[in-house]
């Protein structure tokens, strides 16, 4: 077994990154009194006016025009006072918003966190990957973490009595590995599916006894479609076929730096699986041949169009010809996304890329951002996440090594980045809340962060600080979350084990939204 080295990226040797534009600056905060910041790109135009702050809940008064950038860009239009909602919001800013709308203008959601089971988690290497999801019918929340020895565990919340389960290990682990986290999804036959236990092994598959339930004897073997992977990140479409995306640990002529991506997919309930390579870059003169990934989303067909899988990645390996060595140097943004009805992937333009994207098409058809340097730095976190707009076109986040969390849109012709926050660190989560409105999540300390986008990533601005009782470093939001249990939180990989939390939404919740 190889594992990824845990030091720090080494930014002394970094060079600055190559952005086509210069994002805008951040504004003010977006809490119940206060607006958000205006923008202007940089896109070395005239001086244009940012736009006026987005609103909190306590002022009726709409937003002034912010003050423009300068003509080369940079810093965006100062925020103004808070905006009055769109005619047609919901009277009541704690009101959940109608279907096919966006969240009012200055809603924010307000938490508490409570701790969850002390001193059973690990050290988790967790990616923003589906870790439980509530069901109105039994009107239970499901949540899963790793326990100590690799395995996998669940717990289930009753709504109605607002109490937890007792723990339950519904998968033992093959070995400890702070990569060989649970995530866990309901297959079309309502049983829970995890998939957890592999760092570059075989992925096991643990299915529960019942629909709905943890309890009974949970069915465990090993994804025999699925050997040498790692990062199970699962989807389950509408037709509940389900998907589980990993990376393939290949390392063709020992270079240890090989590793592309895959899918296995069963329209079985996991009876049988097929295995697909989506993306290879093997062989580049620089090496960067390891696929890094965050969250990949799914969008349903609506409104006539297909139904897509969206998909993001960096690059990663060796840097250098001749060199091979595991995660040396990380570079650039990829896009692309996967069309179920053939599993066929697809540039941002529509252009068929076949069953695997391939070096040459990934930078002439599939690259986003080109970071520069090829062995210089980690010049993009590993978590590349994504999420979609309704009108198809996706909404990346990614942590920069210099920049911070940033986000990069389609805006019809080219790739526009935005600076989400200039703190460092990956990003956690992407949560769709509207047509063009998110969530991007980031840890710090013992807090999880939230910052809204009411523009489909245009602007950014500051939403809540949750604060757990344990250092965090994994922040998710549960599938379909119910306000009781919004957010699952895991301690720091580097900070010892065992701190494990939920948050509740104690006012504004706006649910998770699909077309």
């Amino acid at each position: 077994m190889i594992a990824r080295r845990t030091q720090a990226p080494r930014w002394m040797f970094a060079t600055a990154l190559l952005w086509a534009a210069c994002s805008g600056g951040g504004g003010g905060r977006s809490q119940p009194s206060g607006g958000s910041g205006g923008t202007d790109e940089g896109t070395g135009g005239a001086p244009a006016p940012g736009t006026g702050g987005t609103g909190g809940k306590s002022s009726p008064t709409g937003g002034s025009v912010g003050t423009g950038g300068s003509p080369t860009g940079g810093a965006g239009g100062q925020g103004g006072a808070p905006l009055t909602p769109d005619a047609g919001s919901a009277a009541d800013a704690d009101a959940p918003p109608a279907t096919g709308m966006d969240p009012p203008a200055g809603q924010a959601e307000t938490y508490a966190a409570t701790a969850l089971s002390p001193g059973t988690g690990q050290a988790t290497d967790r990616r923003p990957v589906a870790v439980g999801f509530y069901d109105a019918g039994v009107n239970k929340t499901f949540v899963s973490w790793m326990g100590s020895g690799g395995s996998a565990l669940v717990k289930a919340y009753d709504h109605a009595t607002k109490t937890w389960s007792p723990d339950k290990v519904a998968g033992k682990g093959t070995f400890s590995d702070s990569h060989n986290y649970p995530a866990m999804i309901r297959g079309k036959d309502n049983r829970l599916y995890i998939f957890y236990g592999c760092h570059n092994s075989p992925m096991q598959m643990a299915v529960s006894a019942d629909p709905l339930s943890i309890d009974g004897t949970w069915k465990n073997g090993s994804v025999g479609a699925a050997p040498a992977a790692s990062y199970p990140a699962p989807i389950i479409t509408s037709d509940g076929t389900m998907y589980v995306f990993i990376r393939l640990t290949r390392m063709k002529n020992g270079a240890t730096d090989d590793r592309p991506f895959a899918l296995v997919k069963s329209t079985d309930n996991g009876a049988t699986w097929t295995k697909q390579t989506i993306i290879d870059n093997y062989p580049r003169n620089d090496n960067l041949t390891e696929i890094y990934n965050g969250k990949i989303s799914y969008e349903p067909a609506h409104g006539g169009g297909k139904a897509k899988i969206h998909i993001a990645w960096t690059l990663a390996g060796g840097g250098s010809a001749g060199h091979h060595e595991h995660d040396a140097f990380t570079r650039n943004i990829y896009y692309a996304y996967l069309d179920p009805s053939n599993d066929h992937l697809y540039s941002i333009k529509g252009e068929d890329l076949g069953t695997t994207v391939d070096d040459q098409e990934s930078e002439t058809k599939a690259r986003v951002l080109d970071t520069g340097c090829s062995n210089c730095a980690h010049q993009t976190g590993y978590q590349i996440s994504v999420n979609y707009l309704d009108d198809g076109s996706p909404l990346i986040l990614f942590g920069h090594y210099q920049n911070g969390l940033t986000s990069v849109r389609w805006d019809g012709n080219a790739w526009a980045t935005k600076v989400v926050t200039p703190g460092l660190g990956e990003p956690r989560e992407i949560n769709k809340i509207g047509p063009r409105s998110f969530q991007a999540m980031r840890t710090t300390g013992n807090t999880c962060l939230v910052y809204r986008t009411v523009d489909g990533g245009a602007t950014w601005a500051m939403e809540a600080t949750v604060t757990a009782p344990h250092p965090v470093g994994r922040c998710h939001v549960i599938t379909n979350a119910h306000p009781d249990v919004k957010l699952f939180m895991e301690q720091n990989p580097d900070s010892g084990s065992g701190g494990t939390s939920t948050a509740k939404v104690t006012a504004g919740f706006v649910p998770t939204y699909a077309p």
